[in-house]
């Protein structure tokens, strides 16, 4: 079996209700120079099975159109560790990553795949939109500017670069290492940082995917959750992981103490006082003269006077 250019790693749990709808974005694609190693991640639902069906239709296919399907299944390890195992697998030159809730428009491939063999980049993302998952329509107005470059400082201030959009050498993971299992979210922020300081990113600066949004997904305990993560992880990447080296020390304590606060107040909202002290106390640290945060410090403390 020749090896394919681009190998697309597809985590998927309990995701029976659009992961077919992923999968077929990946068969519609005008580059068929590929592989999937997808990975089934301890479902309770249809997921495997329905991957599965996939698995055996493509190969059953005698086409270089349809390459093989590799699936996994395993106990549920989390985002994180079902795209390191999927990755370990992968044969390809490229990686492309894919979340079983997002599709690709048809040249998402192909025009990535292009861009990286006549660039110097070893990375290559665009823009991804937001889509109504109960509609299906593409919705205006939710992305961020994009850029190309050496984006550490860019990144630690703004993340928009979305896993789905990417396409990369397999060299970035074996330079910087893969995803960090120690987290739950935040897990493709995380490692976009920690690779831009070694490698640049080239832009196709126009949308070629689209990430599934409802409101469901914006639950307050998810909001909650990915806001302290957020503010855990861009303090390590910045005083542990070379983010010093690279983003002004002013813009950083700026950006750390907008990230605490939104935390804090997050926490304090839930009433959990000491732990929102304890992001609203950092916020402040970080700029004493973030006057509105001294308020809900005020609110917290009184919350819990002794704890």
């Amino acid at each position: 079996m020749t090896r394919p250019a681009i190998s697309i790693i597809l985590p998927a749990y309990n995701a029976d209700a659009f992961v077919a709808e992923a999968i077929d974005s990946i068969l519609a694609q005008t580059c068929d120079d590929w592989e999937i190693i997808a990975v089934n991640d301890g479902s309770s639902d249809r997921t495997g099975e329905i991957l599965d069906e996939y698995a055996t239709r493509l190969k059953e296919a005698d086409s270089p159109v349809h390459p093989r399907m590799t699936v996994i299944h395993q106990e549920n390890q989390g985002l994180a560790a079902a795209r390191n195992n999927a990755i370990e697998m992968m044969r390809g030159r490229y990686i492309a990553l894919l979340d079983a809730d997002d599709i690709w428009l048809p040249e998402k491939l192909q025009r990535c795949l292009d861009y990286l063999e006549t660039h110097d980049d070893a990375i290559v993302y665009t823009p991804m939109d937001p889509f109504d998952a109960e509609t299906g329509k593409r919705m205006e107005g939710h992305s961020k500017p994009c850029h190309a470059g050496q984006l550490t400082e860019k990144l630690f201030m703004s993340i928009f670069v979305h896993d789905p959009a990417a396409v990369f050498e397999k060299r970035v993971i074996d330079e910087c290492g893969g995803f960090d299992e120690s987290i739950p979210v935040s897990i493709g922020n995380e490692f976009w940082l920690r690779v831009s300081t070694t490698f640049t990113f080239g832009l196709i600066d126009e949308p070629l995917a689209w990430r599934r949004w409802s409101e469901a997904s914006l639950t307050r305990g998810n909001r909650l959750r990915g806001r302290t993560i957020k503010a855990n992880m861009l303090e390590r990447f910045y005083y542990e992981r070379g983010g010093q080296e690279l983003i002004p020390a002013g813009k950083a304590r700026r950006r750390l103490a907008k990230v605490h606060y939104h935390a804090g107040k997050a926490l304090l909202g839930e009433k959990r006082f000491r732990e929102a002290r304890r992001y609203l106390s950092k916020a402040i640290r970080y700029r004493p003269g973030y006057v509105k945060v001294y308020a809900f410090w005020l609110v917290a403390l009184a919350g819990s006077p002794f704890g």
